[in-house]
């Protein structure tokens, strides 16, 4: 069997190493990586961009490679966002942008089976967790629906306000893709234009299929997968 590249069993330890590490922590310069290891820095340079690939660190010009926060993982799970974090310890909190009433465009209209140019609620909001903004959402209601809410209500999880309205959603269909962030959306999470992300959009339904809101999501890709498990059936 031939052995794997020295980068590779170096990139292997050093995610060892990370993985024991507080996020933000400052590896030693490549110099000093290269000594360690006796390798070139060349070798060490190919180590460190598996590890940025597998986002473990990440590397910034001109400061150094910095121990990367560990991603939130979503699975097939019908979960809210807030439950998503409190299940890792992590505390969540929500930033209401904007509130206001749209018309639906002929997707939306489809979806919740209104005719064409009904009006909506729209909500658009930030998601944080600790404190760091991770995920941008735009939530889309009929009007019906939404007079059951606060303003306050889409500062927390919209999934708990409605399940206390006794309208819970039990259901959902996901679309996932790749997506670059929109500059605004961008500028809201702190983030450059031509970052990763991931883009989530959600049809919510009652315990009748009934669909009860929309939502269309931007994730940090650097800070979130979607993990799903699959079986073979022959």
């Amino acid at each position: 069997m031939t052995p794997a590249p020295k980068y590779e069993r170096i990139a292997e330890e050093l995610a060892e190493r990370c993985a024991s590490l507080p996020p933000g922590t400052r590896l030693p310069p490549e110099k000093i990586l290269a000594e360690e290891f006796s390798v070139s820095r060349m070798t060490v340079r190919q180590a460190l961009e598996r590890l940025n690939e597998n986002m473990v660190v990440t590397r910034s010009p001109g400061r150094g490679t910095f121990v990367q926060r560990p991603r939130v993982t979503k699975n097939q799970q019908l979960t809210s966002f807030t439950e998503d974090m409190h299940a890792r310890g992590i505390p969540a909190s929500t930033r209401l942008v904007r509130l206001d009433e749209v018309t639906s465009t002929t997707e939306q209209s489809r979806e919740f089976g209104l005719g064409p140019g009904a009006a909506l609620v729209r909500a658009e909001r930030l998601r944080y967790g600790a404190e760091e903004a991770i995920c941008h959402e735009t939530v889309y209601l009929p009007p019906q629906l939404a007079s059951a809410l606060s303003a306050s209500d889409y500062e927390q999880s919209i999934h708990a306000a409605l399940r206390s309205q006794g309208a819970a959603p039990v259901s959902a269909t996901r679309h996932t893709s790749a997506a670059l962030f929109p500059r605004k959306v961008a500028a809201l999470l702190g983030s450059s234009a031509d970052a990763p992300a991931l883009r989530v959009k959600h049809t919510f339904r009652d315990s009748k299929a009934e669909p009860l809101y929309l939502a269309d999501s931007f994730y940090r890709a650097d800070r979130y997968e979607i993990v799903t498990e699959v079986e073979r059936f022959d």
